[in-house]
């Protein structure tokens, strides 16, 4: 059975991805650590504990970092309410969270685990505390799956940055050079990929009804909760749509069936502070006319989903 830690900001489309792992019954889920990002680091615990309620399984959450590394805090109440859940009302949850450091508890189980891997669905910092503070245990990760990222267009934030990394894009440049194999889900997959017939992964509302006709609680807490990123959506787009970027992720780790193209570059996160602070850059091509550096792919990307395939992973989560 494969084991796996996921690393959690969670806002709403994190707590659909969290549903999907921790109802996979091939997959144990050791820990959830949680991070500041879409929401404040208490509010992402007390979202990631209401997730674990839902899906009716009682996994450790062990609460980490409460802001990047050198920049100011941002953070996406924008997106997904003031309460990261769509402002639903959601009542409290009867979990309570560890009294361990997320960093502690990620060296800890690292340790004690083979063939774990990492699922990231938030800025990185708690990873890169780690990496920093007990690098050859981080060595020991079969794999990390990171939501974040983004090609050049499709970068929500400025441009040229995805959340995730503009977070803490200090972090995230420790994370990306680190050495273990990364595993890239940039927003665009969750933005139908890559254009390809059969990569739109986007919720409609044909989906949306399909889900409602499910009727348990798992799919009302999905549609709960998503009222914020709908919302959003309408705004962008002036359609009916559900992005859903972090259960990209969770399908990439738990299905690579799905991915419909993959392909391996060398990322580095620039961390100039200038105007593509927070981007990932990408190279494909090695090294350039002015350098003679030795490249190194050190990513493999997922520019496509199989969306019928996900969005049924999704369904089945929800039953």
């Amino acid at each position: 059975m494969r084991k796996i830690i996921i690393d959690t900001d969670t806002g709403s489309d994190d707590a659909i991805a969290l549903l999907m792992a921790l109802s996979d019954k091939n997959t144990e889920v050791l820990a959830l650590t949680t991070v500041f990002g879409n929401v404040s680091l208490k509010q992402a615990t007390r979202n990631a504990l209401i997730s674990c309620e839902v899906a009716g399984v009682s996994v450790p959450v062990y609460p980490g970092m409460d802001r990047p590394l050198i920049r100011d805090r941002i953070e996406a109440i924008h997106v997904h309410g003031s309460d990261g859940l769509g402002d639903a009302g959601i009542l409290d949850p009867k979990l309570k969270a560890e009294n361990v450091h997320a960093v502690t508890a990620l060296i800890e189980l690292i340790s004690k685990h083979n063939d774990l891997e990492l699922i990231t669905l938030g800025p990185l910092t708690n990873v890169a505390l780690a990496m920093r503070k007990a690098p050859d245990i981080l060595k020991r990760l079969k794999k990390i799956i990171c939501m974040g990222g983004a090609q050049l267009g499709y970068a929500a934030e400025t441009e040229v940055a995805e959340f995730n990394v503009l977070a803490d894009p200090e972090a995230a440049k420790i994370v990306f050079e680190f050495g273990v194999p990364l595993i890239m889900v940039p927003l665009e997959v969750c933005l139908n990929g890559d254009g390809r017939h059969g990569a739109e992964t986007i919720l409609d509302e044909l989906d949306l009804d399909s889900i409602k006709a499910i009727n348990t609680p798992k799919s009302e807490f999905l549609l709960k909760i998503s009222s914020s990123l709908l919302k959003f959506h309408e705004i962008y787009y002036g359609d009916v749509g559900l992005e859903l970027p972090d259960p990209c992720a969770v399908a990439v780790a738990l299905r690579p069936e799905l991915i419909l193209n993959v392909y391996p570059a060398n990322v580095t996160v620039d961390t100039s502070g200038s105007l593509s602070y927070g981007q990932t850059v990408v190279n494909t091509k090695g090294g350039t006319v002015l350098e003679d550096q030795i490249y190194v792919a050190n990513v493999s990307i997922v520019s496509a989903l199989d969306g019928k395939g996900f969005k049924t992973m999704i369904k089945e989560a929800l039953r």
